[in-house]
């Protein structure tokens, strides 16, 4: 596989996200539905139940960033869900791409083994995480074509990528924090 060798900058999480922890705190809360409810767990992309989740909090084609369990344990939803207080959602201020989201997921994936039970990963920690990413030429907006170009040479991305929809990650209006 040949080297992509592409200028990349430094961005704290907050620059490209809006960082929103979890709506509910326990599944009793909630009536069963449709809507996956995703939690920190390990198994199913952390998916925990369908329960009927208020419109204004579900969520889609964002990352789930783990405070319990393994935390910074970061996952991708590339459809609706509803998230337990134990996650953070990391809603994207611009539109991203799946490989962009998956990449920045693998990034923040690399980093699970600074932070453990005792030292948790809670929202103040997370925004202060940072991640070197490719830029453009203008050194100031992301290179979403060079994140794709990593994600295509990754072994199963045809795999993955035939499973998400052709849609992209939107930015969400803020709601309530």
């Amino acid at each position: 596989m040949a080297t992509l060798r592409k200028k990349t900058k430094s961005f704290r999480l907050p620059q490209l996200f809006e960082i929103k922890a979890g709506d509910f705190h326990a599944t009793k809360e909630l009536d069963a539905g449709k809507v996956p409810l995703i939690s920190c767990g390990d198994v199913d992309n952390g998916l925990v139940g369908f329960f009927h989740i208020p419109k204004e909090n579900i969520y889609e084609r964002c990352l789930t960033v783990a405070f319990n369990g393994t935390p910074l344990l970061t996952k991708f939803h590339p459809y609706r869900f509803g998230a337990k207080d134990d996650v953070a959602v990391l809603i994207p201020r611009d539109t991203m791409s799946d490989s962009t989201l998956l990449h920045i997921a693998a990034l923040l994936n690399r980093m699970t083994w600074r932070y453990s039970y005792g030292r948790k990963c809670f929202r103040q920690k997370l925004e202060g995480v940072s991640i070197s990413l490719p830029v453009a030429k203008q050194h100031s907006k992301l290179d979403q074509r060079a994140m794709e170009k990593i994600a295509k040479h990754t072994k199963y991305w045809h795999e993955l990528a035939r499973q998400c929809r052709p849609l992209r990650a939107t930015k969400v209006s803020s709601k309530k924090t």
